[in-house]
């Protein structure tokens, strides 16, 4: 069986997008050149903007209660991923993104010091607020960005 035979069409179309999105987000963010360069040159907003928007589209951005904590291991990388991202555009040219930036990272590590990636994570409420807590992280800077 095929990977994509057990996903639903909505499954199929978020994977694509924000493997889409993933692309795009680093060919905008480029390697080499000049070292002196404003982050504005490396980072395209927009890109940035549409892979927040289509995270928040995951029920484990919405409705974390009604999933499993491990079932959203993929959302928390994406989301990791985009905070290093944010976090480097408000260093660089964007220094509102500083405060959700670092509540993203500081989710993400709750996420995972609480082993919410495990089948068996001991403290499930843990992982909900830890998944909470990125939501509203993920929200403030989509709301930041103009999304």
């Amino acid at each position: 069986m095929r990977i994509s035979e057990g996903m639903t069409s909505q499954g199929r179309t978020i994977g694509i997008v924000l493997s889409a999105v993933t692309i795009a987000l680093l060919a905008a963010c480029g390697i080499g050149g000049d070292g002196g360069r404003d982050v504005r040159d490396t980072i395209h907003v927009e890109t940035l903007r549409v892979k927040l928007r289509a995270l928040t589209t995951d029920a484990c951005h919405s409705d974390p209660e009604s999933r499993e904590p491990w079932q959203c291991e993929k959302y928390v990388t994406q989301l990791a991923n985009a905070a290093t991202t944010i976090e480097a555009a408000a260093e660089t040219g964007y220094p509102r993104l500083a405060e959700p930036g670092r509540r993203m990272t500081a989710a993400v590590a709750a996420y995972r010091d609480a082993g919410c990636a495990q089948q068996n994570a001991a403290e499930k409420q843990e992982c909900v607020t830890a998944l909470n807590d990125l939501a509203e992280a993920v929200t403030s800077a989509e709301q930041l960005l103009g999304s």
